[in-house]
């Protein structure tokens, strides 16, 4: 008797548990693309693939094979998510986690990620790469952006990216050279700061390109949330989940 209790309350514990980590998961989930941080990993993807194309146009065959082979096994897409989410999971406590999913089911919330997601898609980035057409703002507006621009971790993600495809480039060249010549592992962060300092000039007009769409309104109500305990908890989580994603 004594041991089918004891059998049934430790099933009703694992049950409990499983439970908990199954709603976590499903909440970390629902954020992850609330958010619209899965769109933002499939423009990733998409520019990725392109990157190769060029790669196989560029470079002798051996080398793009090489690069593609290992971009295949780093930046493999459901891995990617994975980490990502687990890193959100890790980073946000429930209470945080809760508020940036509210705000981010929210209508303001909607509109944010519809303008962020816009940014990240291939055919924008190409746009903006091209040059952002001049964008007249009142003080205020700019006064806006730049508090938006503190919290927002756009430069961080920008040298994430960056640094882990020159990472992924140096291993292969490292693979390829067959030992004779190698290159450090660790000179692609030493670009750390030099790609921030390049990007950091552009912020505010790529902001208020980025945000265009956005009334004063909606771009201070979303700059207050930035400065709250959510949301700058979830900003420096989606700052650490990109880097675990792009770093497995």
């Amino acid at each position: 008797m004594t041991r089918l209790l004891l059998r049934a309350t430790c099933g009703a514990l694992f049950a409990g548990l499983l439970g908990l980590a199954t709603s976590a998961l499903a909440d970390t989930s629902q954020l992850y693309r609330a958010s619209g941080m899965e769109t933002h990993q499939a423009h990733f993807q998409q520019a990725l693939e392109k990157a190769r194309s060029r790669y196989a146009a560029q470079l002798p065959a051996a080398v793009a094979e090489n690069l593609v082979r290992k971009s295949n096994e780093r930046f493999e897409p459901d891995r990617m998510h994975a980490r990502a989410m687990a890193s959100l999971a890790v980073n946000l406590s429930d209470e945080q986690l809760n508020g940036a999913r509210e705000f981010y089911r929210s209508e303001l919330g909607e509109a944010v990620v519809a303008a962020e997601t816009r940014a990240t898609s291939p055919a924008e980035v190409r746009r903006m790469q091209n040059g952002l057409p001049p964008i007249a703002l009142s003080a205020e507006r700019e006064a806006t952006l730049r508090r938006l621009g503190q919290q927002l971790p756009a430069l961080d993600m920008g040298e994430e990216v960056s640094l882990a495809l020159a990472s992924l480039a140096t291993q292969s060249a490292n693979d390829m050279l067959g030992g004779l010549l190698t290159i450090p592992e660790g000179f692609a962060n030493q670009r750390r700061g030099s790609i921030r300092a390049q990007m950091e000039p552009n912020l505010p007009q790529t902001l208020a390109y980025v945000y265009r769409d956005l009334t004063d309104a909606q771009l201070n109500a979303y700059a207050d949330w930035s400065e709250t305990d959510s949301g700058q908890a979830f900003f420096r989580a989606s700052s650490a989940a990109a880097r675990d994603a792009l770093n497995p």
